[in-house]
């Protein structure tokens, strides 16, 4: 008969490890790998047609994230990482529009990491 491992996980522990400022180095590190491939997938407008080709592409920034999430009642901070996309057309490219395609491409950065690591 093999034995099984039992594991009881801790809420309280695990809080204070989320709550850690070194958190935030790993969901960093996260975070710019997703940057990385979205820029590899972003479009680049035709120069001919496009008064600012390439400016989606050169918009991408990874921003840190401080929450307060509530455990028990208590609000308890939460360090994290956000990649954002600071050109005005942003929202155009990645859900479209009548004269933009939807590109999606936040989206399929995601998915690219999640099925390159087995999510």
């Amino acid at each position: 008969m093999a034995y099984r491992s039992k594991y009881t996980g801790k809420y309280a522990g695990l809080g204070r490890m989320v709550s850690r400022p070194w958190m935030a180095k790993p969901c960093r590190d996260a975070a710019v790998r997703i940057m990385q491939v979205a820029q590899a997938d972003a479009p680049v407008g035709n120069p001919a047609e496009d008064k600012h080709p390439g400016l989606y592409k050169r918009s991408f920034d990874v921003v840190p994230v401080v929450k307060n999430v509530p455990f028990r009642g208590k609000p308890r901070q939460r360090y994290g990482a956000a990649v954002v996309n600071t050109s005005p057309h942003a929202w155009r490219v990645e859900k479209g529009d009548g004269r933009v395609p939807r590109y999606a491409v936040l989206q399929r950065a995601i998915d690219t990491l999640k099925a390159a690591h087995g999510g």
